[in-house]
C-alpha cells in the first residue's frame, strides 16, 4: 500500500489533489497542484508507481481561471470511470 503524502499547504499552493489507482498492479499515483508565483499560475503534476515519481510536468498560465479550468479537467479525466486507460484513479485527498 502506498503511504499518502498530502503535506500542509505551502503559501504558493492554491489547490492540491492526490489520486491513486487501487486496481493498478504497480500502485499508480498522480499528484497535481496549482501554484501562484510571480503573478503567473502553474499547474504541476507528478505521477508514478510504488511511491516512485516517474514523470513530472508543469503548465504555465497567465490567469487563474485558465489554470483552474485545466487543473479541474485533468482530475476529471483521470477519475472518469469510463476512460480507456486500464488505470482508474480515485481521488484520495484534496485541499
Amino acid at each position: 500500500m502506498v503511504q499518502l503524502e498530502l503535506k500542509l499547504p505551502s503559501p504558493n499552493h492554491l489547490k492540491k489533489a492526490y489520486l491513486f489507482a487501487p486496481e493498478s498492479p504497480k500502485q499508480a499515483f498522480y499528484k497535481i497542484w496549482l501554484n501562484q508565483a510571480s503573478g503567473k499560475f502553474k499547474v504541476l503534476k507528478e505521477s508514478g508507481a510504488s511511491a516512485v515519481v516517474l514523470d513530472r510536468r508543469s503548465w504555465e498560465f497567465e490567469d487563474l481561471e485558465a489554470a483552474e479550468k485545466f487543473y479541474t479537467r485533468q482530475i476529471k479525466q483521470k477519475t472518469n470511470p469510463l476512460r480507456k486507460s486500464p488505470r482508474k484513479y480515485k481521488l484520495v485527498g484534496a485541499y
